[in-house]
């Protein structure tokens, strides 16, 4: 099989707006210290919060093999225990405007399941990965955060 016959399958997907899932738990990929870098909110509807909204700027995470928790925890006290990530076919709809704004245009998706404790809103947490390495996390009051690594 020659290089453009693997590549067409994997082009194909991206066209249609499908993403390749990925083989096995990639903690690897998330394993590190995260700050707040970006916020990205719903263009239309009434918004607590603003694009690059101050009180979330800077803020800091860890994420490790065994815990996923901000450095200081705020006020929704998410702290997720045990976590894996499971590779998405499909990009979910409902954030692609916010994550265009944070330059996010191909964004592989994951979800995030917790062995206890929570990891943001709603029941089925997603984290975006893109092309650069930054992360993406909808977040509260329809936010989604950027994540880049920061130093330890």
């Amino acid at each position: 099989m020659g290089r453009t016959d693997r590549l067409l399958p994997v082009a194909a997907a991206m066209v249609s707006g499908m993403v390749p899932a990925m083989a096995g738990n990639p903690i690897s990929d998330f394993t590190s210290h995260w700050r707040v870098a970006r916020v990205a909110v719903p263009d239309n509807g009434v918004q607590a919060l603003v694009d690059d909204d101050p009180s979330l700027m800077g803020k800091r995470l860890t994420f490790t093999s065994t815990r996923l928790a901000w450095d200081r925890t705020p006020s929704t006290g998410d702290v997720c225990t045990g976590p894996s990530f499971e590779p998405l076919e499909r990009v979910p709809p409902d954030v692609q405007p916010e994550l265009r704004k944070l330059g996010m245009r191909r964004p592989v998706a994951y979800a995030v399941r917790c062995q206890s404790g929570t990891w943001g809103p709603g029941r089925d947490h997603v984290i975006y990965r893109g092309a650069a390495g930054a992360l993406a996390i909808p977040w509260y009051d329809g936010a989604v955060l950027m994540l880049v690594r920061a130093p330890a």
